[in-house]
């Protein structure tokens, strides 16, 4: 059985940084309510939830904040 990745905020899995709330509050300058609220409706999209967090990926963050 293979031992399965745990997500850590700022970390790479296979040259992926994920972010998680907190990091994307400071990031987008919103309250933590509203990352969250943006993350759940799929306003910010590509989010994914392990358990009750949330984590979003760089590639789907510059989407969200228009960067390619």
């Amino acid at each position: 059985m293979e031992k399965v990745k745990r997500i850590y905020p700022g970390k790479q899995i296979k040259d992926i940084k994920f972010y998680q709330v907190e990091d994307l509050v400071k990031i987008l300058s919103l309250c933590k309510f509203t990352v969250r609220k943006y993350l759940r409706t799929g306003r910010i999209p590509g989010a994914i939830k392990v358990g009750k967090r949330y984590y979003i990926s760089t590639k789907n963050l510059d989407h969200f904040i228009g960067k390619k």
